[in-house]
């Protein structure tokens, strides 16, 4: 397993488990610091998993082993269920058309039993060139 460095991804504590080209698979093990005052993971922890999947997914369409530097211009999430603590959610973050300058890319986030805990649609911007 592999935790590509940042602040806010080792205060998280996800890790990226997969990579290919314009597909990226994270895990993160719920604890009760991911959690809000209802003793479900905050919609912010959900929301980074979702960023963070699309935007490896993005970042590898050019192939695994090179990273295509690009930012997040908007995204639009759905909550669909409720994770808990003890288990392990799962983000699969696809990237799904664009070109050049702009990429789409989606992703969904399950829990253990393969339920659906949300899912979200991301448009990013490429810092630089590519092909």
């Amino acid at each position: 397993m592999e935790r590509p460095y940042s602040g806010y991804a080792e205060l998280i504590g996800y890790e990226l488990i997969e990579k290919a080209k314009d597909f990226a698979r994270l895990q993160l093990l719920l604890e009760p610091r991911h959690l809000n005052r209802m003793e479900v993971p905050h919609g912010g922890v959900i929301a980074t998993l979702l960023d963070s999947a699309t935007g490896f997914a993005v970042a590898y369409a050019g192939g695994p082993d090179r990273v295509i530097r690009a930012v997040t211009v908007s995204m639009n999430i759905q909550f669909m269920g409720q994770g808990k603590a003890g288990e392990t959610i799962v983000a699969e973050g696809r990237r799904i058309g664009g070109g050049k300058t702009v990429a789409f890319a989606t992703a969904e986030i399950r829990n253990e039993a393969g339920l659906i805990l949300a899912r979200g649609d991301a448009v990013y911007r490429f810092l630089e060139k590519w092909s």
